[in-house]
């Protein structure tokens, strides 16, 4: 009955986000497809394999044939496992052939960050010490890709335990982004963007603590969400220590979340309703917290722009910042309403409380002191009150675009220059990202464009707590109206 009622449920939502994707909650019809198939959406390949069109078991060969072709200079997936994703892509294709539909992910090949376990591949978090560690259970949001039909083949590179705003570590060594390999995709989710931006996977699993969504999006010229905080499990994720937190605890610890990135808006929607919806087995069935979109079309949203602060660590790129300006002249020419306006948060006390939560996190200093608690609450009151009035609030991702190398140690003694000014690369990059963090709020990033050297630029699209739903469909609206992604040079086929 368990298992019956597991199938019902996939099945219903196999429906509902097909519905959803044919009509668009912004009455705004999606991006045009790709023509070339490892670039084609999550959404379109899922479809093409459900209608026949390619087998699981050709899209994964396509992948993995691209990531003979391609991975050796960016090093952006570290582990496969070849064997079982193909008998698991025949068994897809086989069971799609006798008219069984496993979830709106039937058959489609993916790769998840290196931080979650699956079963059957090293999950090392970039930690020597877990070189050989191989888990004998899937971590819980993986478990939900796979009881939605996911083909899960690889794992993508990430810092030592998720720590850094670059992705490189002693056990793989450095991933570089395919837009410019002498610079860094991001972190620590920056193999699973450059894996996706260069068409070696179609979907991706990463997780955000500081940024490590939205910022490796942002560098990668992809889509990433960071979901509102508490509404994707995170058991099962390094770190912590595999074991060390029990799973009644995990969701006591703070502000951090496991979320998709993609290539397209549509994709996040889809793999977000799947990592929300409790698969087979799970103790919890409780219904996700997500609210239906705000019902509006895509030229009645209400928008909020926040751009520049007078905050000196929040100074942004001349590059980047006249990309996210003709972003904002682009939608005022297309009719949409947009101010410039944000709730009365200061992004240096941002920061500061952002830098004590996690030095609490990392100490073990836990449940979190009321103070601190206190203070979350007041800044969560303010963007409550923010969005009563307002849809969305448009934000810059970073204050520069994707950034050359830079290991030097420790990583607070790093300095990157910006419009003739030496900053801290560490407070530059958290400054835009920890409003939505300590918040906990959803954050969505969309590709915008590029600047006059060719890297991506993205823009950081926040909403109200539990409207995960209108984030993304403000960035479906967007991608229709930019273009959406492109992929960079040299990957194309």
């Amino acid at each position: 009955m368990a298992l019956y009622k597991k199938v019902l449920r996939l099945g219903a939502l196999a429906v509902l986000v097909s519905a959803l994707l044919c009509c668009g909650e912004t009455g705004v019809k999606s991006p045009p497809e790709s023509n070339s198939t490892p670039f084609k959406s999550a959404t379109e390949l899922a479809g093409a394999i459900r209608n026949g069109e390619i087998s699981s078991v050709a899209l994964l060969d396509l992948y993995l044939d691209r990531i003979e072709r391609y991975n050796k200079d960016l090093n952006a997936v570290v582990a496969l496992d070849t064997a079982a994703a193909r008998a698991r892509a025949e068994e897809a294709d086989k069971a799609l052939a006798r008219g069984e539909i496993w979830g709106p992910l039937h058959g489609l090949p993916m790769t998840v960050k290196d931080v979650f376990a699956v079963t059957g591949m090293p999950a090392t978090s970039g930690d020597t010490t877990l070189r050989d560690y191989i888990p004998e259970s899937n971590a819980t949001a993986v478990k939900r890709l796979i009881d939605a039909g996911a083909v899960i083949f690889g794992k993508t590179n990430t810092p030592y335990h998720a720590g850094d705003h670059q992705s490189y570590n002693n056990v793989y060594g450095t991933t570089n982004n395919p837009w410019d390999l002498s610079r860094t995709p991001g972190g620590s989710s920056g193999g699973a963007a450059a894996a996706l931006a260069a068409g070696l996977t179609p979907l991706e699993l990463g997780s955000d603590l500081g940024g490590s969504i939205r910022l490796p999006a942002g560098f990668n010229g992809v889509f990433g969400h960071k979901p509102t905080f508490g509404i994707v499990p995170r058991y099962g994720h390094i770190p912590p220590m595999p074991g060390r937190v029990p799973p009644r605890v995990m969701p006591m610890l703070p502000i951090w979340v496991v979320g998709p990135l993609a290539r397209s808006a549509d994709d996040l929607y889809l793999a977000l309703e799947v990592l929300t919806t409790p698969g087979g087995g799970e103790e919890s069935g409780a219904d996700s917290k997500l609210l239906p979109a705000r019902d509006r079309q895509f030229k009645e949203y209400r928008v909020a722009v926040w751009l520049t602060d007078p905050d000196p660590a929040a100074e942004i790129d001349a590059g980047v910042l006249a990309m996210l300006q003709k972003t904002v002249k682009r939608l005022r020419d297309a009719g949409l309403s947009v101010e410039e306006a944000h709730p009365a948060i200061d992004l240096g006390e941002a920061r500061l409380l952002w830098y004590q939560i996690v030095g609490k996190l990392m100490a073990g200093a836990l449940p979190l002191g009321e103070g601190l608690v206190a203070r979350q609450k007041e800044e969560q009151d303010l963007w409550a009150a923010f969005f009563e009035r307002y849809d969305v609030l448009l934000a810059p991702v970073s204050c520069t675009a994707a950034f050359p190398h830079d290991h030097q140690e420790p990583m607070r003694s790093r300095r990157i220059t910006i419009n003739g000014h030496e900053k801290s690369l560490l407070d530059s990059n958290v400054s835009w990202i920890v409003p939505a963090t300590v918040a906990g709020l959803p954050a969505t990033v969309a590709p915008v464009g590029l600047t006059d050297a060719g890297l991506p630029v993205g823009i950081q699209i926040i909403g109200a707590r539990f409207e995960d739903r209108t984030t993304i469909a403000f960035a479906r609206g967007l991608s229709r109206l930019l273009g959406g992604f492109t992929p960079p040079p040299g990957y194309e086929e």
